[in-house]
């Protein structure tokens, strides 16, 4: 049985803060899904306002499962980023669907990614992140890979990595190092 998170779940780590995402951050999650420069390597997403409202409101449903989990990440209580882990089975979930704001210091960004693995490998205990990186994003996909993924395969638009609990404890503290985070 997989550990589910309160739907009042907080997470403060290296500075910042996660939270769930709730229906009302449809429209700063829409702003980032719909920018121009920052969706180029995501799912398109439409600019219908209500239309996001609903996928949240069915979003939250999976939340309840344990199913799906939406984080907003804030800096000095300004929202800046969002991620997710969803497709959650017995040892191993998908991180995905990051994005942060034009002009993100580099440290918020990779925090928000760390905290994202914190939360899928300490928290609700998986082993492994398996997830997909669009052929073209080349710096997200050296990311990845400073962290400890390796890539298992390919689609015709992907490459599929696999990221183990293992791989990323060994390499998270040189991240922390190399980016001065704090340890909070």
């Amino acid at each position: 049985m997989n550990k589910k998170l309160d739907s009042d779940f907080k997470f403060s780590r290296y500075g910042i803060d996660a939270r769930l995402a709730q229906v009302d951050d449809a429209e700063f999650i829409l702003g980032l899904r719909t920018n121009e420069k920052l969706s180029r390597y995501i799912h398109a997403t439409s600019n219908d306002i209500e239309q996001q409202k609903s996928w949240m409101r069915s979003y939250k449903e999976r939340e309840a499962k344990g199913e799906d989990y939406y984080f907003i990440y804030s800096f000095n209580g300004c929202d800046f980023a969002v991620n997710r882990i969803y497709d959650i089975n017995t040892d191993r979930g998908t991180g995905g669907s990051w994005l942060c704001q034009q002009g993100t210091e580099v440290e918020h960004s990779m925090a928000t990614l760390l905290i994202m693995r914190d939360i899928l490998f300490e928290v609700l205990d998986l082993d492994y992140d398996v997830f997909d990186v669009r052929k073209n994003n080349k710096i997200v996909q050296k990311t990845h890979l400073l962290l400890g993924a390796k890539k298992i395969g390919e689609t015709e638009l992907d490459y599929l990595y696999s990221l183990s609990k293992e791989d990323y404890q060994n390499k998270k503290q040189n991240i922390i190092q190399l980016l001065n985070l704090p340890t909070n």
